[in-house]
């Protein structure tokens, strides 16, 4: 599945972290229910994530108090390399457009850590609140990681 087959009007969001561990450190935080939880939304008591992290299987985090959620497949998980999934919106902005995202998720060692690279298929008016979205994530995985580093 490519980005095209998705939405042919598709712009692409990218954002970029560094955390100071190892691919392989970093994997579990996003590929596990646990792992997701101690970052993604940890300002809502109420999110709750289900993953069942490998090809073809399925991801969903949602909150009732933010009202929002987000669920998709996997369609590749190279493990402490790269991540592959659709990305639907649940909920939320009643104005935002309601169709099946791309998001790539690569992991690159570098000294002292590993950058990590989202990259979001989007609509052209949507790609600086999925940066915005994405900067506010990544920063608190960074935080994360650096707290307990």
């Amino acid at each position: 599945m490519t980005a095209d087959e998705i939405d042919p009007d598709v712009e692409r969001a990218q954002i970029d972290a560094f955390v100071t561990t190892t691919a392989d450190a970093v994997w579990p935080l996003w590929t596990t229910a646990e792992g997701l939880e101690r970052w993604w939304w940890p300002m809502f008591d109420d999110a709750r994530y289900e993953v069942d992290a490998r090809e073809d299987g399925w991801y969903r985090i949602r909150t009732s108090s933010g009202g929002f959620g987000v669920q998709g497949r996997y369609l590749e998980l190279d493990e402490g390399r790269r991540i592959v999934q659709t990305w639907l919106w649940q909920g939320g902005d009643e104005d935002a457009r309601q169709y099946e995202q791309l998001v790539t998720i690569d992991f690159t060692e570098q000294e002292g850590g590993t950058l990590i690279r989202v990259t979001q298929t989007a609509a052209l008016d949507e790609v600086e609140s999925i940066r915005e979205g994405w900067q506010d994530t990544l920063t608190r995985l960074e935080e994360l990681v650096d707290d307990e580093g």
